[in-house]
C-alpha cells in the first residue's frame, strides 16, 4: 500500500499486534485443554518468534498429550478460517483487505508450521504421544520427536533461505546481498530454537525417568 506514506507504519503496527492476539489465542488454547486435564499452568510467555504456555506437569496419558498438542494449531486454522470469512465482502487492496488477508495467511502459516513432527513444536508433542501410545514408553516417544525435531532444524538452516530466494514464499526473486543475509540469519535464529527446545525436551524427559530411582535416603 504505497499510496499510505507514513501512515503505512501504522498499519504494519496494528497487523503485527493482531497477530500477536493470534498468537495469544492459539497458546490460550492449550492453557485451557491443560486446565481441564487439571495440570497447573504457570505462564503464557509470547516471545519473538512466537508465545508458549508453561505447562508445569506432563499429561497422564498420549490421549491426553495428542489432544493438548493439538487444540492450538486447530485454533489457528479457525481463525484462519474466520479471517477469510471476514475477508469475502472486502474490496482487496484495501486497508482492511489487505489486513485481512495478511492474517488469514500468517494463522495459517502458524498453524502449518506448529503441525510439523518434531519437538519443540505442538506436531512433534503429537508425534510423541502416537510413539508413546504404540510402544507404551513416553521416552522412546520423546527421544523420537526430539530427534525429529533436530533433523527439522537442519531443514529450516538450509531450506528456509533456499525457499526465499527462489520466490517459492512468495517473496520477491530479485534478491539483494542484504536480503539474503537476513533469509540466513533469522533460518538460524528459528533453527537455533527449534533444536534447543529440541535438546531440552530430550534433556528433561531423560531426568523425569531417573528421578524414581532416586531415594532421599542415599542423596542424604
Amino acid at each position: 500500500l504505497p499510496e499510505l506514506g507514513a501512515l503505512r507504519y501504522l498499519v504494519s503496527l496494528f497487523f503485527a499486534v493482531a497477530f500477536y492476539a493470534s498468537v495469544l489465542v492459539h497458546e490460550l488454547a492449550h492453557t485451557i485443554a491443560a486446565l481441564r486435564f487439571k495440570l497447573p499452568v504457570r505462564r503464557i510467555q509470547l516471545q519473538f518468534f512466537g508465545g508458549v504456555s508453561e505447562i508445569e506437569k506432563e499429561a497422564e496419558t498420549p490421549g491426553r498429550e495428542f489432544v493438548l498438542a493439538f487444540v492450538g494449531p486447530l485454533l489457528s486454522l479457525v481463525l484462519a478460517g474466520l479471517f477469510y470469512l471476514a475477508l469475502k465482502p472486502v474490496e482487496p487492496g484495501t486497508v482492511p483487505g489487505v489486513l485481512l488477508a495478511g492474517l488469514m495467511i500468517s494463522n495459517l502459516i502458524v498453524a502449518i508450521f506448529n503441525l510439523l513432527p518434531g519437538l519443540p513444536l505442538d506436531g512433534g508433542r503429537m508425534l510423541r504421544a502416537v510413539v508413546w501410545k504404540i510402544t507404551g514408553r513416553p521416552m522412546t516417544g520423546t527421544v523420537a520427536a526430539a530427534w525429529v525435531g533436530r533433523a527439522l532444524a537442519v531443514s529450516v538452516l538450509i531450506g528456509l533461505p533456499l525457499l526465499n530466494q527462489s520466490g517459492t514464499l512468495g517473496g520477491d526473486r530479485d534478491v539483494s546481498g542484504m536480503d539474503t543475509v537476513t533469509d540466513a540469519l533469522l533460518a538460524a535464529i528459528l533453527a537455533a530454537i527449534i533444536w534447543t527446545g529440541a535438546g531440552n525436551s530430550l534433556r528433561m524427559a531423560r531426568l523425569r525417568e531417573h528421578l524414581p530411582d532416586l531415594r532421599a535416603r542415599t542423596l542424604t
